[in-house]
């Protein structure tokens, strides 16, 4: 367990290496992307991909990756290719600026992929290892920072024409009730014979079992921050995770579809949220599928 020293100290680095990274990899913010991703941005064969973003309110190194998730869709990047998810993660709360966004849960996420050591840079190495902000992963595969634009937009286009050449799974996922704050997502996961190098049996002894997940997050946001390193100015930030269910078991055996219920935050209306489910191996951490589900209110 990492002290507070020492924690301060690890959030001080990492937020100075996205700096760093962020001068020295940064495009200009109306570039076009690249040939590769604007190919691959033009087809949308392969399914959405799930780009996960950890961040924080109290990092001024942030607020540049948050800039690029909002950017995605003028990029050619909509949520039928991608589907960014914030994560506001709570250990920069006791340094200067409590961000209102931020959870426990959400930190425990980012420091599951620490742990399992699953993850890699885009050079293939290991790289930065711990917890750091801003973190972007995309697929549950690799990870860096997420003010490094030019480096997102070739991982989003390499991942995206990654699955052009395999038989990505097919998760169907719908809201099928809306009562008050609850929503309950009914969702369903197929696949090819063999188009997955994944055992999707019920979990057990040596099983690689795959887990449904579901996201509510809160489609804009804008906050005045009056301290800590962003003190003075105003966040305008999208994908904004509020809602993260636990992990449900999903299999492709047929049989009954899994459900999961969420309840968002009172006083946010349905208009203004997004849900994605998403089905993440409990082992590899290797994100498999992902779909961004409509709420209609009946």
């Amino acid at each position: 367990m990492l002290s507070i020293i020492q924690i301060r100290v690890l959030v001080r680095v990492s937020c100075l290496l996205g700096t760093i990274a962020l001068v020295a990899s940064a495009t200009p913010a109306d570039a076009a992307p690249s040939a590769p991703t604007a190919a691959a941005a033009a087809s949308g064969r392969g399914g959405p991909l799930l780009v996960e973003l950890f961040t924080s309110q109290g990092c001024s190194s942030c607020p540049a990756a948050e800039d690029f998730v909002r950017d995605l869709p003028r990029l050619g990047w909509g949520r039928e290719r991608v589907i960014p998810i914030a994560f506001h993660v709570d250990y920069w709360d006791d340094l200067g600026w409590k961000d209102p966004f931020a959870s426990p849960s959400f930190t425990e996420r980012q420091r599951r992929y620490v742990q399992a050591g699953v993850l890699r840079e885009p050079s293939g190495d290991r790289g930065i290892s711990g917890a750091y902000t801003p973190q972007m992963i995309v697929a549950g595969a690799v990870h860096f920072s997420g003010a490094r634009r030019d480096v997102a937009l070739a991982e989003i286009s390499r991942a995206s024409a990654a699955l052009k050449t395999t038989s990505p799974p097919n998760l169907q996922a719908v809201a099928t009730r809306i009562e008050g704050d609850r929503l309950t997502v009914t969702a369903r996961l197929s696949v090819q014979q063999q188009a997955l190098p994944l055992t999707t049996a019920p979990s057990g002894p040596g099983r690689n079992s795959l887990t449904l997940i579901v996201a509510l997050a809160q489609k804009s946001a804008r906050t005045s921050v009056t301290r800590g390193e962003n003190g003075g100015e105003t966040l305008d930030e999208v994908a904004v995770v509020r809602v993260l269910a636990d992990p449900t078991p999903i299999t492709t055996a047929p049989g009954a579809p899994v459900t999961v219920t969420l309840t968002k935050p009172h006083g946010l209306d349905w208009n203004g949220i997004e849900a994605t489910a998403f089905v993440q191996s409990a082992t590899t951490l290797r994100v498999i599928a992902a779909r961004s589900i409509e709420i209609a209110r009946r």
